[in-house]
């Protein structure tokens, strides 16, 4: 059941994902604070979609036969019954294990256990964060008073604890019932008195946004989905479009310039990583502070339909995170002839003696005992314990509802029939596993290259961000050089530029070595991605004939169980 609902939150997501995307393509003046919204929904889909089981049931189709029936195939195992895979319980259209461990199960162990390490790990940097916080210093009266004054033109009540720890890099803000705004030591004071009161706002602008909170969304979407690499972009791209609407609070309250807050941006550097527990103002990556840069000079003044636009999209947003089902309208006559299925459960197609009557329904529900470890069902728990009233001392048993009432069978030759009609279902079901243990294998593969490819990707950030460092250094020399007034100041500017040179030549001969080993990653990496396409295709291949084998085995088993009614075999029981 967990990984029916897990598949199924994955795809759901993914749709989300992609309309999103488009969305922000389509619309492109979408405000940052409108993006982050909508990438914050992406995210809460893949949960929601989770735990949500029963979607909302929209009546919009017209009723129309269906000739097949909504229901979990049996999965018999190869032993002395005769079956041919791992026998399961389904109940209310999911799946549950009933013997031994199949590959599902070892699928949600792993999944399992992969879910654990990453709450593990997130647990311990939040409290690696709160330690800082707690061993930090309360901020010098001058940035507590600059920090008050900020705090009232943003609309908070009342402002947070502004700390001082020199733990920290880049300032962050910590702390989701009493959060608190942590400054790097003897950094912060080394900036302007502009850059400290933009450097504030925009910690501040988290607080007021409430982002900590809202962060706990996409963070946990991240460590239950962690094999998912759109559940990583839908998180990732909350966090960038979060801190440009605080980038673009800041310009709006201080009315700073957009050329003063990016150098000022380019001052705090890249900080890798990022967290749930905590928003911090510097980029965790070169990439992400170029992203932020660029958007400082895009126009901060939107267009006058650009209002009229982000409502219904952000409503739309709203509105697909609720999972949903299109099902036909109720009242419309469908014929006789192939009657519609209903949800865990099979439809009788033949009639029991004589014509049926064109707006009969004619539907059936069937617990089918095999042993005391193995029990078919399309069913749920009531049906199970209903069934097992009638069973004797653990004897094989075929329990079913058909039309208002209960049956049952007992009969070997029967129970037999039933379990064959399944077994080419099985086997493709066992074959379908396989396929989707390789495809299993090849992603864990795909997803080890991904992170050597990440921390590559990390260290070209770090390397750039110190690229950005020297470029600002030789902004300012500049600067120094046209204010020079004597000859030894220009030389000192001359060996100053000269050693900003030889650095910048040795970061650039990294960065090409990075370069190098990312390209060295692209092949193996193309060439898993050509394996997992094959894969995709072999268990389309297989799900076609599953869906076929499935019609089959369903039309078989009506059959049977009509003819089993007409002879008798099939004893009435209510």
């Amino acid at each position: 059941m967990m990984l029916f609902s897990l598949f199924r939150a994955s795809i759901e997501g993914a749709v989300l994902v992609a309309g999103i995307w488009l969305a922000g393509r389509l619309w492109s003046r979408l405000s940052p604070a409108t993006l982050s919204l909508l990438w914050w929904c992406a995210a809460a889909k893949f949960l929601l979609a989770l735990v949500w089981i029963t979607p909302i049931e929209l009546r919009l189709l017209p009723a129309r036969p269906i000739a097949s029936a909504a229901v979990e195939a049996p999965a018999p195992a190869a032993d002395a019954h005769g079956l041919t895979g791992t026998s399961v319980l389904v109940e209310d259209g999911g799946r549950v294990d009933a013997s031994r461990p199949g590959w599902a199960a070892v699928a949600q162990v792993v999944w399992l256990g992969g879910v654990g390490l990453m709450l593990v790990a997130g647990v311990q940097r939040w409290r690696a964060i709160a330690a800082v916080v707690r061993r930090s210093t309360g901020a010098p009266a001058e940035t507590a008073r600059l920090a008050a004054e900020i705090a009232g033109s943003l609309g908070l009540r009342t402002t947070p604890q502004i700390r001082m720890s020199a733990e920290v890099r880049t300032p962050l803000v910590a702390g989701l019932t009493r959060p608190a705004v942590v400054l790097p030591a003897g950094r912060f004071l080394q900036l302007s008195n502009d850059e400290q009161r933009m450097t504030l706002c925009h910690e501040l602008a988290h607080v007021k946004r409430a982002d900590l909170w809202f962060g706990c969304v996409p963070a946990l979407a991240e460590r239950v989905f962690f094999f998912h690499p759109l559940v990583r972009l839908a998180a990732r791209e909350y966090a960038l479009w979060r801190e440009a609407a605080c980038d673009r609070t800041v310009i709006a309250t201080l009315d700073a310039s957009p050329q003063d807050y990016g150098r000022l941006l380019l001052t705090l550097g890249v900080a890798p990583g990022r967290t749930a527990a905590a928003a911090a103002g510097a980029s965790w990556s070169f990439f992400t502070l170029k992203r932020r840069i660029s958007m400082l000079r895009e126009s901060s003044v939107p267009s006058r339909r650009t209002p009229w636009i982000a409502a219904p999209v952000v409503a739309a947003a709203v509105v697909a995170m609720v999972p949903m089902r299109v099902t036909a309208r109720p009242g419309d006559a469908a014929p006789a002839a192939a009657p519609p299925a209903i949800e865990s459960g099979v439809t009788l197609s033949a009639p029991v003696s004589g014509q049926r009557n064109q707006k009969e329904e004619d539907h059936l529900n069937y617990v089918l005992f095999i042993d005391e470890h193995h029990t078919n069902t399309s069913g749920t728990r009531q049906d199970v314990e209903r069934a097992r009233r009638y069973q004797r001392n653990g004897e094989r048993l075929l329990w079913f509802r058909h039309n208002n009432r209960e049956y049952v069978i007992r009969d070997p030759s029967v129970i037999d029939q039933v379990l064959e009609l399944w077994r080419p279902v099985s086997q493709l079901g066992d074959e379908m596993g396989r396929v989707g243990g390789r495809q299993g294998e090849i992603g864990a593969q795909q997803g080890a290259i991904g992170e050597r490819q990440g921390r590559i990707g990390a260290e070209q950030g770090t390397v750039g961000a110190r690229q950005g460092e020297l470029g600002a250094r030789q902004g300012a020399l500049a600067e120094r050089e046209i204010r020079a007034r004597s000859d030894a100041d220009r030389r000192a500017i001359a060996a100053e530029h000269q050693r900003i040179q030889q650095e910048s030549l040795e970061l650039d001969r990294k960065m090409r070595e990075f370069d190098i080993r990312m390209r060295e990653l692209e092949k193996p990496m193309d060439d898993l991605n050509v394996r997992m396409e094959a894969l995709s295709r072999e268990m389309d291949a297989l799900s076609k004939k599953m869906d076929a084998a499935v019609k089959k085995a369903e039309g078989e088993m009506r059959s049977l169980l009509d003819r089993s009614i007409s002879s008798g075999t099939a004893v009435p029981v209510k």
